[in-house]
């Protein structure tokens, strides 16, 4: 019970995140150390915790789920949404350069501590890091589809079936995937509107493309971690594509990064560079700090 306000904050964390365009929930997951035990918690979801429940009694069933942990962490993230939506887009209208440079302070310094309890660096964990990293950059370099996908209550459940498989997996950012589809801004206005039936239809496609594709992670990670982890990391590194806080909007969602001076002489915007020097060290400055307070506590508990 005392770790549940710690992984209710990592969940209004990975929230926030996941309103952002370019940033996933799973990265700030893995950042924070609870990314393994969140996939082994939503893998563990089956029919027969039904019959742990009528075997052996409801709190039986809840230690098995883990359900004092999911709730936690999902109500962090839920939270967070309904909090934080609203300053993390005007800070993304009217402080984009320094938001986007502390992500990338975040996610340098977090590959680090993805590859850290790694054991032996083969070269099947380097070849996945390295097709994680290509994947992730192109997928930030792809242009928008924009309209390729209608707006009823079936293109909602089908987007957020894939949007959710994005959201936990470092790097690949769901609210990306949404505005790949063009369903980012139609979500965004129905949340603001209370459409509920379009709501229920991608929230129930969260939770079927949740389901079916967290068991195979989970499948991988005991097959093959030291692999999957250099994947993942692969994917956090190769985000920085979309994260680049000097970028100009191209043709649909697509975005191409420039040069500070660059980005100052086309859009017009001051540059911010000491400012985004100093967000992204106070990224990386955050990644270090719950490095050093993980190694603490496994200390602790060692002696």
């Amino acid at each position: 019970m005392k770790r549940l306000p710690g992984i209710y904050a990592r969940g209004m964390a990975m929230g926030a995140a996941d309103v952002v365009p370019g940033v996933s929930g799973g990265t700030l997951a893995l950042i924070t150390g609870i990314y393994e035990e969140l996939i082994e918690s939503l893998g563990g979801l089956h029919i027969g915790l039904l019959m742990v429940w009528r075997h052996q009694g409801f709190r039986a069933f809840w230690h098995t789920g883990n359900f004092s942990f999911l709730l936690s962490l999902f109500g962090g993230i839920f939270t967070s949404i309904i909090l934080f939506a609203r300053l993390i887009t005007w800070l993304m209208v009217s402080y984009p350069v320094p938001l986007w440079a502390f992500f990338c302070g975040l996610i340098v310094a977090s590959v680090w501590v993805i590859l850290r309890p790694v054991q032996r660096f083969t070269v099947a964990l380097w070849v996945s890091f390295i097709v994680g990293a290509t994947a992730a950059w192109w997928v930030g370099s792809l242009p928008g589809l924009q309209n390729e996908v209608g707006r009823g209550a079936l293109a909602f459940f089908l987007s957020g079936g894939v949007a959710i498989c994005a959201m936990i997996l470092p790097g690949i950012s769901g609210s990306f995937i949404l505005v790949l589809l063009g369903m980012y801004e139609p979500v965004l206005m129905a949340v603001k509107q209370g459409q509920w039936p379009l709501l229920f239809a991608f929230v129930f496609g969260c939770a079927a493309g949740l389901l079916a594709f967290v068991h195979l992670l989970k499948w991988l990670l005991h097959r093959f971690h030291d692999p999957v982890m250099g994947l993942l990391a692969g994917f956090m590194l190769g985000s920085l594509n979309k994260l680049w806080p000097w970028h100009v909007k191209t043709a649909g969602a697509a975005q191409d990064n420039v040069l500070p001076a660059v980005y100052q002489q086309i859009t017009g915007l001051p540059a911010m560079v000491p400012a985004a020097v100093a967000a992204m060290f106070v990224g990386a400055l955050v990644v270090s700090v719950m490095i050093i307070l993980d190694m603490r506590q496994q200390k602790n508990k060692s002696v």
